[in-house]
């Protein structure tokens, strides 16, 4: 989900732009911002209040904590994502102390969120009749898997049968929405996606 600021459009009116690019030096925000109705790009200097926040970003298994300055007045939700030192971040969790879905800036005391810059771990249990067993892929956060399809992981062929999604089940997702995949084994099929790429074996 891309950032939004309340903005209108110039050339048509379009009261909501999409942020292509932010920066926020000292006291000022430097924003490339595109409208979602006529297309139109153009940057903007906005003068800011910064609040400081702590900002906590997984990365797998293990977790950082930094502080940063975020504007007082702009609205932040979970699903967004935010971009911190060229990374971008998708927002997990918002605390005001208490944990809301939504905030402005100069409420907010912690940002929980999770690298959209690296790979997505995903599980995935694999069945074969006789027992399951669990692999891990590292794939583009946007990615798509879906049920039904097969893959391929070096010689070893699967039928995507559940999506497990971070909210519930789906068809199909992408691969920065899903917890969990789960297969059946199937007989080698020339129609297939190769997965082989994004395999590593766990230490």
């Amino acid at each position: 989900m891309s950032e939004k600021i309340n903005m209108v459009c110039e050339n048509c009116g379009c009261e909501e732009q999409e942020i292509l690019k932010k920066k926020i030096h000292e006291k000022s925000a430097y924003y490339l911002i595109k409208c979602p109705n006529c297309g139109r790009v153009r940057e903007i200097v906005d003068k800011v209040k910064l609040s400081q926040v702590k900002l906590i970003t997984s990365r797998y298994d293990l977790s950082e904590s930094k502080i940063i300055n975020i504007p007082e007045d702009e609205e932040y939700k979970v699903g967004d994502v935010i971009n911190v030192d060229g990374e971008e971040i998708e927002i997990t969790k918002i605390e005001t102390p208490r944990s809301v879905k939504e905030s402005i800036g100069k409420d907010i005391k912690v940002i929980w969120g999770k690298s959209l810059s690296i790979p997505k771990k995903i599980g995935i249990s694999i069945n074969d009749k006789n027992k399951t067993y669990g692999i891990y892929l590292y794939v583009p956060n946007d990615f798509e898997f879906e049920i039904g399809k097969v893959y391929r992981i070096n010689d070893g062929f699967f039928r995507l049968k559940k999506i497990k999604t971070d909210k519930t089940t789906a068809k199909k997702a992408k691969a920065k929405d899903i917890k969990r995949l789960y297969g059946d084994v199937v007989r080698p099929l020339r129609n297939h996606i190769d997965l082989t790429k994004f395999y590593r074996e766990e230490e």
